[in-house]
């Protein structure tokens, strides 16, 4: 299964690799369905290095722990690409994303997303459920990544999760 997103951000280029790509074990940062992530090792990002993310339940997915080894980071290029390793449901055989940001102008830049979910099991039969489902969460998060970029603050979606993880 394939899923694409774009957006534009109004910032550069480099403004937006710094949070996405130098920052990419920080995901938490900006992201909702992310509640904590911090490095497994390496703490720089560079092919080999793997992140830890603690997700909320984000569409077909529990909440849970995520394992995520990059496999490849292009910072002259701009882009990433990262495999889950461990924590996806038994129903995800394997999934790859990557990530590339694009130059458009002085003022503005544009994220690609394009992930790759081989699916195993009955759940294949409702791969079209499954891709309606990860698209709209995507562009969520996608959408998430532009306002802490343009705004220097965490999306009202982030700060709403923030406060639903706190204990009482």
């Amino acid at each position: 299964m394939e899923l694409r997103n774009e957006i534009v951000i109004s910032a550069t280029a480099e403004r937006v690799w710094q949070t996405l790509g130098e920052r990419f074990m920080h995901i938490s940062e900006w992201a909702a369905p992310i509640v904590q992530s911090w490095p497994s090792g390496a703490k720089e990002p560079s092919v080999g290095a793997t992140r830890v993310c603690r997700i909320a339940p984000f569409g077909p997915f529990k909440a849970g722990l995520i394992k995520e080894r990059l496999i490849r980071f292009d910072q002259a290029q701009m882009s990433f690409a990262y495999e889950a390793t461990e924590g996806m449901p038994r129903f995800v055989a394997h999934a790859v994303n990557r990530w590339h940001v694009q130059h458009i102008d002085a003022h503005r830049a544009r994220l690609v997303v394009h992930a790759t979910l081989e699916l195993r099991g009955p759940m294949r039969a409702f791969a079209y459920l499954l891709k309606w489902q990860m698209q709209r969460g995507g562009a969520r998060v996608a959408a998430e990544l532009k306002h802490f970029v343009e705004n220097g603050t965490p999306h009202p979606r982030k700060l709403a999760a923030k406060r639903c993880d706190l204990p009482d």
